[in-house]
């Protein structure tokens, strides 16, 4: 679960850093744009427009929280400018980012990160290193793995692939 920080960017109106999820060195893992918004100067156009920018698989935008209670409301784009309810690495990059900065908010950021998103509260545990320092985040999603339709059954799915049914494990996702 380590993240690499690859640049940090000032601007006069936000500043932003690129980040490598699931990596120990630069130019590895999943690239992250984390946009620090906290004057809330970005219209919801523009959010879109510094997603498609980047071009990244993810853009997140951090605000301040709606709650008090919770460290910072996130909003994550797509690279075609599409805003998702959640998603995985962008949650661990922006987690560890704002662990770097050590404050947001005026509020200290260590242990654990409370996330607002479309998809509700995603609280993370920062992970350190042997010196102390931020290097990545675990994160519990906010609502239980469901499935909208019925899964492929094993057969059919193996049948695709050119696999026995018996090597398709459907236990775990």
């Amino acid at each position: 679960m380590d993240v690499w920080r690859r640049a940090f960017v000032a601007s006069s109106s936000v500043r932003f850093e690129t980040v490598d999820v699931f990596s120990s060195h630069k130019f590895g893992g999943n690239q992250l744009a984390v946009v620090l918004d906290e004057q809330r100067r970005l219209s919801d156009d523009d959010m879109r427009r510094i997603a498609i920018e980047f071009g990244f698989s993810e853009t997140t935008i951090v605000l301040p929280p709606k709650s008090e209670a919770n460290t910072a409301w996130v909003r994550i784009f797509s690279k075609d400018g599409d805003e998702m309810p959640f998603a995985g690495h962008p949650n661990v990059g922006t987690a560890t980012v704002l662990a770097w900065r050590r404050s947001i908010f005026g509020k200290e950021v260590r242990g654990t990160v409370l996330l607002e998103e479309k998809a509700g509260l995603v609280p993370l545990e920062l992970i350190e290193d042997e010196a102390g320092r931020p290097v990545g985040a675990t994160l519990t999603a906010p609502e239980p793995f469901s499935l909208s339709s019925p899964p492929l059954p094993a057969e059919a799915a193996a049948a695709l692939i050119g696999l026995e049914a018996s090597d398709v494990c459907a236990a775990r996702h």
